[in-house]
Order: structure tokens, then C-alpha cells, then sequence
């Protein structure tokens, strides 16, 4: 994986709340200049505007700058450009839930996880949008199925169908604790 698609995963990990389990930029004292990746997101562009790796990156380094707007703009014309490859939804996911566009957030999971069953990262964060709307049964579900595909995969990342690399360690260290805490709230909701 080259290093411009490290820095949008690490990214995306950064704004999904599972952790990376490798120190993120910041940690590793690496100054991303967010100007240049988006000039060269462009220059990609120009080179070929129908790239859809491109416009995503566009995407990533607009919404770094800021610029809500064009960065959903440039990451729907990527998921436009290539339906099939899971990275352009889950980019557009962990935009929309950092500026906390819940339904926005919601749809855009749910088009990720049919462009990736396999996925343990959606499905985790799947079951926490699930626990905050109180479908305790329905987001418990998600907690252990994020868990069950996390321990299928061997080391840190799980890599889908597209190349792309999912971080994971996250969801080993959180899942028991996630799962634990919709058990008992969904306990203490039943009526007795």
C-alpha cells in the first residue's frame, strides 16, 4: 500500500471510534501537509478524471483542510466512479459521523456493509450507532459479529476485497467491553 493510502486509512481510524492499533501520525511525529496532498489529489485528477482513487484522496485531504463540502463532493464522485470498493464508503462514514449526521452516517454504513459483509470495523461501528438509537438485541449482534470476523483475521488489519486495510486492534481491545455494556443495558431495559 503506498504511503498516501496509509495516511486516508489511518485517517479514517482516526474519525471511527476504534482506535488505530499503530501510533497514528501524530504519535509518529509526521506532519501531513494537507495543501500538498490535495495538489497532488488534483493533479491525479487532471491526469485522469474519472480516478476514483484520486477523488477520494481529494476527499481526505478536503475534509483535513476543512472544506466539508467539496470533501463529501469529491468522495461521492469516488463512490460513484467505483461502487464496488468499500474505502469510498466508510471515507464518506467516518466524515459524516465527525460532524455527527447521524441518518447521513446510518445510510452510508449500511451501503458500506453490503460492499463488505466481512467487514469487522462496519460491523462494530455499525453496532454502535445501533446501541445509541437503543436496539440493544440488534447492536449486541453487531458487537459479536465485529468480534467473531476480528479473531478470523491474523494481525492488525483486516484487508478487503479491494486491498484496502482495515485496522483492528481496536475492536479486540473494545469488543468485550462493548459487548458487556449492551448486555446489561439491555437487561436493565426489560421490564421485570
Amino acid at each position: 500500500m503506498d504511503w498516501t493510502k496509509s495516511v486516508m486509512l489511518v485517517f479514517i481510524c482516526a474519525l471511527c471510534s476504534v482506535a488505530p492499533s499503530r501510533p497514528s501520525l501524530a504519535q509518529q511525529k509526521v506532519s501531513t501537509d494537507w495543501s500538498a496532498e490535495l495538489a497532488k489529489a488534483k493533479a491525479g485528477i487532471e491526469k485522469n478524471p474519472k480516478s476514483a482513487f484520486w477523488h477520494n484522496q481529494a476527499g481526505v485531504a478536503y475534509n483535513a483542510l476543512g472544506d466539508f463540502e467539496n470533501a463529501v463532493k469529491e468522495i461521492k464522485l469516488a463512490t460513484a466512479l467505483d461502487p464496488s470498493d468499500p474505502i469510498n464508503y466508510s471515507t464518506l462514514y467516518a466524515i459524516y459521523k465527525r460532524k455527527g449526521m447521524h441518518s447521513e452516517q446510518r445510510r452510508v454504513l449500511l451501503d458500506w456493509l453490503e460492499k463488505d459483509a466481512n467487514n469487522p470495523l462496519g460491523h462494530f461501528e455499525f453496532g454502535y450507532i445501533l446501541e445509541g438509537e437503543k436496539y440493544w438485541a440488534d447492536s449486541l449482534r453487531e458487537y459479536q459479529l465485529a468480534k467473531r470476523l476480528a479473531t478470523k483475521v491474523e494481525g492488525p488489519a483486516y484487508i478487503d476485497s479491494s486491498g484496502n486495510m482495515y485496522e483492528i486492534d481496536g475492536i479486540r481491545a473494545q469488543a468485550d467491553s462493548a459487548i458487556d455494556r449492551v448486555t446489561k443495558l439491555s437487561k436493565s431495559a426489560t421490564p421485570k
